[in-house]
């Protein structure tokens, strides 16, 4: 049912039905041209047309006088509205006109629209008095539907917002089936967007049995064609697609993002987990964030990395991290999977925009693409692998408390809750996780795969291209790249830096110290502060963490090491504070020895009746600048000065023939 009267809107007046020719537009209020409307032959009568205002036709339909009818059934609109809806039409219509009645521009205005507030009559109509904002809200919709009533009451929308949308589970499930069974390998059978639908609403009507909050709609064919074509517009970075473009990008699309061999096409992202860790001594440390990579060839997990604190972010030392494990072979041999990706694609934020990621890229050979930000079905792949891992992984874990990226848009922060519920370390979330990726994920049946492990596909496509399974010429030097932090630091004399309350001690820093290097530039990571990077002109090298006694049974990470070094003190009481009190009283000190001093003047002014001397100031433009040329002339002026103001000294001499250097 359309909101707004337009060309070919029919309606019914006196008897007889009528249908809107044209509309003209003028600036307060618009024309409509409309002639007579036979239903019987569905024609109109070309020999007769009348005209009245937009503004006059919505009274009539107001006080029943005409019908609107909808035109995809032609039933009259005032039939469908409920007594509710039509009070508020003849509240706001009154609104208005007595609006625009007074003010014929900036409709909009603060002070325009408060007038009009303070003097409409809301009472007469049992209504409360509304806002400034949702009048301007009315007035602009108003305005914008050309001068349409229903526009008041939201007519031609949902009554509210998101009633009809699919729930996220339901969304989740439509991207996952669109990865697996569209996106596929161009050597598997291709999957029509109806057969895929019939399967999508196979799967949600059976979901819905056992779940209904989740599933309480099964999206409609158009719905799913609908999402499809959304996805494929913002993968080929463009706004919108016909069917005919998105049938024809289709095998193209396949072939991109679902190349033929392993490592052409490497997608990584962060995700937030809801679960806070403690250390071996029960402190909570905070949640996690992890950077994960994932081959979409062959769907295997490349590398990760991993954060924990309190307020843990995605950093640029993330990605650095993550892109290292990605490049390097793995110390558990049922993790196969390494190598330098020939495209990278990341999102644009900070972690991936730094330029110590992007050195780490170029130096490898990979080519690093940002997509746009918001827009994660440009990464279809690792975006349907965190769904997969938060429904098959983590929430099987204890403490985990559900995923809330989708509140508010915003990434997770470590709550109560979190601290509450946590129960793991860090060491065993991590033992859990590799044991997941190597026995679980890549040993099972992927749809996307025709029903093959991820870990067989690898195997099998490196078997026929060895030379994809290599190792960067470089990966001694990928230690240099630790850290994304940059620092001063002061170069102590027993060739040691301090960095966060941490000491990082090297032979090559003695032998800069005792060279006369007072500082030197360092780079760090929260990930790992077992050592940080040094570099001093030309020089570069590691320096470790100085071993201490409370760092024994501490982690790499940032956090860990916090908590160990806050952890020395725990053994001893809490105890209260305390205030020293002399015995003989408390109003000593230098604040009261002042205020006692003061009072003492002013008793001894009252006492003599004679107020105490100001303190004598200098007059430094009488002062004498023995640099100038009539130095000897200021020095004797002054001497002569000093002489007629001194009564006891009455000599008769005068100091006009001085020299220095004489005796006075």
């Amino acid at each position: 049912m359309s909101g707004v009267v337009k060309i070919g809107t029919k309606f019914q007046m006196d008897s007889s039905s009528y249908i809107v020719r044209s509309i003209v537009r003028e600036h307060l209020d618009n024309m409509i041209f409309y002639s007579l409307f036979d239903e019987d032959s569905q024609k109109m009568n070309n020999a007769r047309v009348e005209c009245m205002k937009q503004t006059e036709l919505h009274k009539k339909l107001i006080n029943s006088e005409a019908l609107l009818y909808e035109r995809a059934s032609d039933i009259p609109m005032q039939q469908l509205l409920t007594e509710n809806q039509l009070n508020q039409m003849q509240l706001w219509q009154a609104f208005f006109d007595l609006h625009f009645e007074k003010h014929s521009k900036n409709f909009t205005a603060k002070h325009n629209v408060d007038e009009t507030i303070e003097a409409f009559d809301w009472s007469s109509y049992n209504s409360k008095k509304y806002s400034r904002s949702s009048c301007q809200a009315k007035i602009k919709a108003y305005r914008d539907s050309g001068c349409d009533i229903r526009s008041s009451i939201g007519h031609g929308h949902h009554a509210k917002k998101n009633s009809k949308r699919l729930t996220p589970a339901t969304e989740d499930l439509i991207y996952e089936y669109f990865c697996d069974y569209y996106l596929v390998r161009s050597d598997a059978t291709a999957k029509s967007v109806h057969a895929i639908a019939d399967m999508l609403r196979a799967k949600i009507r059976e979901l819905g049995k056992s779940k209904p909050a989740c599933y309480p709609v099964i999206p409609c064919v158009d719905t799913i064609y609908r999402r499809f074509r959304e996805t494929l517009a913002l993968l080929t970075t463009q706004k919108t697609l016909s069917k005919a473009e998105a049938k024809k990008l289709r095998y193209k699309l396949g072939r991109e993002f679902v190349p033929e061999d392993p490592l052409e096409r490497v997608e990584m992202d962060a995700v937030y987990i809801n679960q806070g860790l403690n250390n071996d001594a029960n402190k909570f440390l905070g949640t996690i964030v992890m950077m994960i990579a994932i081959d979409t060839c062959t769907r295997c997990p490349l590398g990760y990395s991993i954060r924990v604190g309190k307020n843990a972010s995605e950093s640029a030392d993330l990605a650095v991290e993550c892109l290292k494990s990605v490049v390097t072979p793995k110390d558990n041999p049922l993790w196969p999977a390494y190598g330098i990706p020939s495209k990278i694609i990341t999102d644009a934020t900070t972690a991936t925009k730094g330029n110590m990621y992007k050195s780490l890229a170029l130096q490898l050979g990979a080519n690093s693409i940002t997509t746009r930000t918001g827009e994660g079905q440009s990464k279809p792949f690792i975006e349907s692998f965190f769904r997969t891992l938060r429904r098959e992984f983590l929430s099987k874990l204890p403490g985990y408390l559900g995923s809330k990226t989708r509140v508010n848009n915003s990434h997770l922060e470590a709550t109560e809750d979190a601290e509450l519920h946590a129960s793991m370390t860090l060491e065993e979330f991590v033992a859990a996780f590799e044991d997941y990726i190597t026995n679980v994920y890549m040993q099972s049946a992927h749809t996307g795969l025709k029903n093959r492990a991820p870990v067989d596909v690898w195997l099998n496509a490196i078997s026929k291209n060895p030379l994809l399974h290599t190792v960067p010429a470089a990966v001694t030097e990928l230690s240099e790249f630790r850290g994304c932090y940059r620092a001063k630091c002061t170069l102590y004399g027993n060739g040691s830096i301090k960095l966060k309350n941490e000491q990082y001690v090297s032979d090559e820093l003695k032998a800069l110290s005792l060279s006369g290097v007072k500082s030197v530039e360092c780079f760090y990571s929260d990930i790992d502060t077992s050592s940080v990077v040094v570099k001093h002109q030309n020089d570069t090298f590691i320096v470790p963490i100085r071993e201490m006694n409370h760092h024994d049974d501490a982690g790499v990470q940032q956090a860990e090491l916090d908590a160990a070094r806050n952890a020395q003190f725990s053994e001893c009481d809490v105890v209260e504070r305390k205030h020293y009190e002399y015995k003989y009283g408390s109003k000593l000190g230098l604040p009261n020895f002042k205020k006692a001093k003061q009072k003492q003047a002013e008793k001894r002014e009252l006492e003599t009746g004679r107020k105490q001397p100001a303190r004598t100031k200098y007059n430094n433009d009488k002062a004498i600048d023995v640099d100038s040329i009539d130095a000897r002339e200021q020095i004797l002026r002054s001497l002569n000065a000093q002489v007629a103001v001194d009564e006891d000294f009455d000599t008769g001499a005068t100091f006009d023939d001085f020299e220095p250097g004489g005796e006075l």
